[in-house]
């Protein structure tokens, strides 16, 4: 998408938007809409649902068609991200701008991205595009098919992204994995590089920020690339990808994986408090590089999670004693988990599959979807939503 007068999204300024609104041509404003402040909030979705649905543009609220900026006192960022969470699905990515006039006036430029997962719907359940000047609704069923067709080209683009290799060989006492991927998308792509270039890699290590002996964080090209330590054959060598590790990309994405192993190997056994121990542990440094952009960056995410099993096994949840020495506030809980699990039978809690959340595709993290699920939209809920695994609990019965 163009720049406003070629300039970064941060340095754009009241005389930038002046220049804009001067030279504004209808005949050249494909990237650019002006809206007053009585401009209603189904007319403002339909804008945007129309530039995420395109190439993406800029929506001037508080300029006038006649070019006046007349500036805002309805309209103010709150209700704009409000409208836009409750007026579209999916959210879009974008990002609001305010901008004070020498006169006083408030200008809310509103940068649309070109979406990732189109169509842009509104709550009116109509699909808008952006045509020469002005934007309208899609009903030619040859143009909704090329836009459905980008979504599912942008779906296979996110699920190679985050995609890790299989190994298949039986590997000493590892009975499977659990891989979680996340897609982030926020308001500002270029800060979100900007945050993950800053992370200082020695300083992680050494406050630190997981407290585990063998761990290690190293960048790989443009990535950030933590393990909590790895496992070893006699040979000192493991095939790619069996280990426990996170990637944090530049963008913010990330994907892990978790081994479910057992250190008996005549064991047939995982116990599961390890498997959420890594999970926080990735959560933990993800957090301390990336927690800048939470809540006010982020857009929405793509999730999955999956679990493959490699040999079939039964979990547990229990806290081993060296834990329970280190945090003896542990030790009801454990107590409480081992009687709730003693007359059930390993083999009756026996794991023989793999599976995936959602079956096929991915799901979505925003707004929206965790006031569904009732928890508060603070930056920590969301990480803890983008880290959560349904295959974490596993060997916890329910009461």
């Amino acid at each position: 998408m163009i720049n406003i007068n070629g300039k970064e999204w941060d340095k754009v300024s009241a005389e930038d938007i002046r220049a804009i609104v001067d030279s504004y041509d209808k005949d050249e404003s494909f990237f650019f809409e002006f809206k007053d402040d009585r401009v209603s909030t189904k007319k403002l979705s339909e804008e945007i649902s129309a530039f995420s649905n395109t190439f993406g543009g800029y929506i001037f609220v508080g300029v006038t068609d006649d070019k006046k900026i007349a500036g805002c006192s309805e309209w103010n960022e709150q209700r704009i991200h409000t409208t836009i969470h409750d007026s579209l699905t999916p959210v879009p990515i974008f990002d609001i701008k305010k901008v004070t006039f020498e006169t006083g006036h408030v200008v809310y430029i509103i940068r649309v991205e070109q979406g990732t997962e189109p169509p842009y719907i509104t709550n009116q359940g109509k699909i808008y595009e952006r045509i020469s000047s002005g934007s309208f609704p899609v009903k030619d069923s040859v143009r909704l098919s090329q836009i459905y067709n980008r979504r599912e080209q942008q779906i296979e683009k996110i699920e190679k992204k985050l995609y890790i290799p299989p190994f298949v060989d039986r590997i000493s006492n590892v009975f499977g994995c659990i891989d979680i991927g996340f897609a982030l998308y926020t308001s500002d792509v270029d800060r979100a590089t900007d945050v993950f270039e800053k992370a200082n890699i020695n300083d992680l290590m050494q406050k630190p920020v997981v407290d585990i002996s063998t761990a290690n964080a190293f960048r790989v090209g443009e990535s950030i690339l933590y393990t909590p330590g790895a496992l070893s054959t006699p040979a000192k060598h493991m095939p790619a990808h069996a280990n426990n590790f996170i990637e944090i990309m530049a963008d913010g994405s990330a994907k892990m994986r978790v081994l479910l192993t057992n250190n008996d190997v005549e064991q047939t056994t995982v116990n599961f408090v390890l498997t959420n121990t890594f999970l926080n542990a990735f959560k933990r440094i993800y957090t301390a590089i990336m927690d800048e952009l939470f809540p006010q960056e982020f857009v929405y995410a793509k999730k999955y999670e999956a679990l493959t099993t490699l040999s079939q096994f039964s979990p547990e949840f229990y806290y081993e004693d060296y834990m329970i020495e280190m945090h003896p506030e542990l030790a009801q809980e454990n107590e409480r988990l081992l009687n709730q699990n003693r007359y059930v039978s390993s083999e009756a809690r026996m794991v023989v599959t793999n599976d995936r959340i959602p079956k096929t595709g991915l799901y979505t993290v925003d707004k929206r979807s965790m006031e569904r699920w009732g928890c508060e939209y603070t930056g920590e809920s969301i990480i803890d939503m983008l880290f959560y695994s349904s295959f974490s609990r596993m060997g916890i019965n329910a009461e």
